[in-house]
């Protein structure tokens, strides 16, 4: 299992994307991991999107963010977590970021695909950021 950052799937959507390159060399290497984002990167993907004057189909992103491997939809619980990480962190990890490493543990995932260097601090964490 790997997660997706909000980073590499706008990589591959948005045309003008500083990580574009980034995502589409990646890409070939994740056809056979199974896929896992949260609420959280599909928020901040929709809203980067808008941000960005997408022209095209947002219901068929909307379907291809709904329907990968996993799409965690945070609980009460996830979100207290999640701030506990965010006090632990010192707010040196955006509380959107402790979202995300919620929904790693919470499925023993271990690996992300960002170009976030945040998530560097985590211990135990590998960050693919570059070509594998």
């Amino acid at each position: 299992m790997i997660f997706l950052d909000s980073s590499y799937i706008k990589g591959l959507i948005i045309k003008r994307d500083s990580h574009k390159e980034f995502s589409n060399s990646i890409k070939p290497y994740l056809k056979k991991e199974t896929k896992v984002i949260n609420i959280t990167v599909f928020l901040e993907v929709l809203n980067a999107l808008r941000q960005n004057n997408y022209q095209g189909d947002f219901d068929e992103i909307i379907h291809e963010l709904c329907n990968l491997d996993v799409f965690d939809w945070l609980t009460k619980e996830d979100y207290r977590l999640a701030m506990e990480k965010f006090r632990f962190y010192n707010g040196s990890i955006n509380f959107a970021d402790c979202t995300i490493l919620v929904t790693m543990e919470k499925y023993g995932i271990t690996r992300i695909v960002t170009t976030d260097s945040d998530f560097a601090k985590i211990k135990g964490l590998r960050r693919i950021c570059g070509v594998l």
